[in-house]
């Protein structure tokens, strides 16, 4: 087959204007705004932590527009409940702080008389079959939400997105919470791991998303700080796929690892009582602005980074800087 004048010329004007459209999609993928972020501070206080999270709270000189009270669990008959504490830990903030806002968090951790388990995929695929049992679950939300007095739902189910049926069924899910929390003016949160990639799902437009901007490094890997300035950028343009309004979460305090594997979490405070107990020699990460040290106990190697109150200063500048306003700190209590 052959081209004529005419059809060439044609051809070569597709192929232009294709060229003129996909270059200048890319262009715009590059240069695309970030969507809005408020202007706002809050942060999660844990009930086995209320007494230090609280005190914590008293002594900055920056007021918090929301507090997240951590957290509503599923029982073994896969139905939400308040631990022991919660009542406490609300008091003690409520009548010395009075926040904008203050948000109950639903995790789908299961502690229960015959199981424990973290982060549990099934509960949720369980309790969101299905548009009746999407209705029932959304409005238990609200009720437990409403029952503790609190206008805010922070939705914090993690792992979701590794399993393609719950991530679709949670999707839906979140635009139905939406909806209802909406008509009973409560406002909703949805938290997400830095893992998911956010351009790969639909979103519904209306709650806020915060992004958890941190275990870069943690119990599943060795030593590292929980976040550097690479990943806060890396993770901040990924976002940009979000419907806004969006935000981010920092986490104060820091890991301590062993050379023998064992590994946990340790506060900031506990971090600095390590350094001066075994006249460890602190330093400062310029990549993340994180502290580290090394020392050696028991015939132990031990390796601890960690996130003070300058690191977390450098962290928010950097997010202010691309454009992130709203700034959630993981968690109050010893930092």
């Amino acid at each position: 087959m052959s081209f004529s004048k005419t059809k060439f010329k044609y051809f070569i004007g597709s192929i232009c204007c294709a060229s003129l459209i996909f270059f200048g999609y890319t262009a715009w993928c590059a240069t695309r705004p970030m969507p809005y972020s408020p202007p706002e501070k809050t942060a999660w206080l844990v009930y086995w932590d209320a007494q230090s999270g609280t005190e914590e709270l008293s002594t900055t000189d920056n007021k918090y527009t929301g507090i997240s009270y951590f957290a509503a669990y599923f029982n073994d008959k896969d139905t939400l409940f308040i631990p022991d504490g919660f009542k406490e830990e609300q008091t003690l903030n409520r009548t010395k702080f009075q926040p904008q806002y203050e948000y109950l968090t639903i995790v789908n951790d299961i502690a229960g008389k015959n199981k424990n388990s973290f982060k549990d995929i099934d509960v949720v695929k369980r309790v969101l079959d299905g548009d009746a049992k999407r209705i029932i679950h959304a409005r238990e939300i609200i009720e437990l939400a409403q029952a503790n007095h609190c206008n805010g739902i922070d939705l914090d189910y993690e792992q979701i997105f590794k399993d393609q049926t719950a991530a679709d069924d949670y999707i839906k899910f979140i635009k139905i919470l939406y909806d209802k929390a909406s008509a009973q003016n409560i406002k909703l949160r949805v938290i997400l791991e830095p893992s998911v990639k956010f351009s790969d799902y639909d979103f519904p437009k209306g709650p806020q998303y915060i992004v958890m901007l941190y275990n870069l490094y943690g119990l599943h890997s060795g030593p590292g700080p929980k976040a550097d300035f690479s990943f806060i950028e890396n993770t901040a343009e990924r976002m940009k796929s979000l419907p806004a309004p969006i935000g981010v979460a920092f986490s104060a305090g820091g890991c301590i690892w062993g050379d023998n594997g064992q590994k946990r979490f340790i506060s900031a405070q506990e971090a600095k009582s390590l350094a001066q107990e075994n006249h460890a020699s602190q330093k400062r990460d310029a990549k993340s602005n994180d502290i580290y040290f090394s020392f050696t106990k028991d015939n132990v190697n031990y390796t601890v980074w960690y996130a003070d109150q300058e690191t977390l200063k450098e962290w928010i500048q950097k997010a202010n800087q691309l454009g992130l306003h709203s700034i959630n700190i993981w968690r109050l209590g010893n930092n």
